[in-house]
């Protein structure tokens, strides 16, 4: 029986953990889209005036995020595509995050706005619904638009966000 691998020389190279790239590369966001200041990069966290960013936490003027991921099947394999990025929750949703972090309760399952641009895939200020499960690890974020990817997704969505050029691609 044929496999997508054979099918597609582009699967094999994103796919196979002995390829190339070693399987799917997960993409993580620095930032919401709309940070004004500098990256984090390796510092634990970024303070200008009264807006902050942390690896999980970001307070911008009067908005508030939080980090999710988003876990994407690629359809037609049995890989999921992992996405750290922001969403934009209520306050009372970010204090109770923070209530949780210092061993309070799991906040509810609640509705956000996605705070990256997912292009194609989903828009910066689509409706997400975050889940903190037990609390023990990062929410998952839930999308509408967004359940599953494509291969042409995945390499359109690498293309946008700078992970991966689709000239990587070329079959040899």
């Amino acid at each position: 029986m044929t496999s997508l691998l054979d099918l597609d020389p582009r699967w094999r190279a994103l796919m196979d953990p002995d390829g190339p790239f070693g399987g799917l590369i997960d993409i993580g966001f620095d930032h919401p889209s709309d940070w004004p200041h500098e990256a984090r990069g390796e510092a634990p966290f970024v303070k200008a005036g009264d807006d902050q960013l942390a690896s999980e936490l970001c307070r911008l003027g009067d908005r508030r995020f939080l980090r999710a991921t988003l876990s994407l099947p690629v359809r037609g394999s049995d890989e999921a595509l992992m996405v750290a990025l922001w969403a934009e929750v209520p306050h009372a949703v970010f204090y109770a995050y923070l209530e949780l972090l210092d061993g309070g309760a799991v906040p509810e399952t609640t509705p956000a706005t996605l705070a990256n641009d997912l292009s194609p895939l989903a828009a910066q200020g689509s409706q997400v619904t975050l889940d903190f499960g037990d609390g023990t690890a990062r929410p998952a974020a839930i999308s509408a638009d967004a359940k599953d990817i494509s291969l042409d997704q995945l390499i359109d969505l690498y293309e946008a966000t700078g992970t991966l050029a689709r000239t990587a691609l070329k079959s040899s």
